[in-house]
């Protein structure tokens, strides 16, 4: 067989061709190259017992970039994009307060001491500042 860059130049066509047959308009160049990709290993792998090279390389190709469009796919349905009006400025205070809720702290101090319950308590609920000693 004749050397890849040639090949490329020949089934550069064929890329693009299937590309257009599968109507993805999107990422043309990200699937132009999942083309190449595929190109180069059907080079690789090709046994010229098997049979022509193009339908042999037409195959792997397409199959690649179909396997890439499912892909694309599961994951365009799968996730959902960033909405920032999600995250309000209340709502990721709430979340703080409740674990400064009164009932929640005193879960945790049961092992302090009387004085370092009250200065906790003082400190950090009542918001007194803290004294250098």
């Amino acid at each position: 067989m004749e050397d890849f860059s040639a090949v490329t130049v020949e089934f550069t066509p064929m890329i693009h061709h299937i590309i257009r047959s599968l109507s993805i308009y999107k990422n043309k160049d990200d699937f132009f190259q999942i083309g190449l990709i595929a190109l180069w290993e059907s080079y690789e792998k090709f046994n010229e017992e098997n049979g022509k090279f193009s339908n042999f390389a037409y195959t792997v190709i397409k199959g690649r970039i179909i396997n890439e469009l499912k892909r694309h796919h599961k994951y365009e349905t799968h996730t959902r994009p960033f909405d920032s009006a999600i995250l309000e400025v209340k709502d990721r205070f709430t979340m703080h307060e409740e674990a400064f809720v009164l009932e929640n702290i005193l879960i945790y101090t049961e092992t302090l001491t009387l004085n370092q319950q009250r200065w906790l308590l003082q400190t950090f609920v009542g918001n007194k500042p803290i004294r250098n000693c």
